[in-house]
């Protein structure tokens, strides 16, 4: 398949003197051979008239759609499903794509293998290499910032270095990471913020830190908030 196949998901117009320009936000399949290109295990299972619906969005101008392409739905418990004519697109998986986003590797997908770093300003995933290749080590270490809402709670030392702890996945971190750690973290601010303190023995909720003990913990700076540490 040579084309590049998307679903519409919004129409913009734009009304300018005397016309319009028509811009489309594109929900993207990949075909196998996308997923081949980054190295997804998921594409030894594909068909050659296979399509994955990403979650992968962009924008596109209308004058660059080919034409409609009918992509039929394939449910492989439906015993019921009639015959699919051949050469014909069609889609049983959806997947959800991530990506680094420096401007030096292309954007790849997110390799478990490989380590990254998660800027919570921006939302957005680094890989730990491209960072250091754009020189965003940084050798000081951010303070936690209370928002004054908190009032006069007092906190552990170890409660506020986990608030500022990196969030990693991939490499020694593991394919998912410690993004649960921050996560559980704010919700024990908002604990503190109803009942005036944090609940006892707070510590035995977030062990999990314990992952990160032993390991290399530097941190960077942001390459898209450019002053955030991440």
């Amino acid at each position: 398949m040579s084309y590049w196949y998307g679903k519409v998901a919004q129409i913009y117009l734009k009304q300018r003197t005397g016309t319009h320009d028509v811009w489309l936000e594109i929900q993207w399949y990949y075909r196998r051979v996308d997923l081949e290109d980054v190295g997804v295990d998921l594409a030894t299972s594909m068909g050659d008239y296979e399509l994955v619906l990403s979650n992968h969005k962009s924008f596109v101008d209308m004058t660059c759609v080919e034409d409609h392409a009918i992509i039929l739905k394939y449910d492989e418990g439906d015993l019921k499903q009639h015959q699919m004519p051949s050469n014909t697109p069609y889609h049983r998986w959806n997947i959800k794509i991530t990506f680094c986003r420096c401007d030096t590797c292309d954007r790849l997908l997110y390799n478990p293998t490989v380590s990254q770093r998660y800027c919570r300003k921006c939302k957005q995933w680094f890989n730990n290499i491209c960072l250091d290749t754009m020189g965003r080590r940084v050798d000081r270490i951010p303070e936690a910032r209370i928002p004054s809402m908190y009032g006069d709670i007092e906190w552990e030392q170890e409660f506020l270095d986990l608030l500022t702890i990196p969030i990693c996945r991939g490499g020694p971190y593991g394919v998912v990471g410690n993004g649960s750690i921050y996560s559980r973290t704010k919700s024990l601010l908002r604990h503190a913020r109803t009942h005036g303190e944090l609940p006892e023995r707070w510590d035995d909720i977030l062990t999990e830190a314990d992952v990160l003990q032993g390991k290399d913990m530097w941190y960077y700076m942001c390459p898209t908030c450019v002053d955030v540490f991440c």
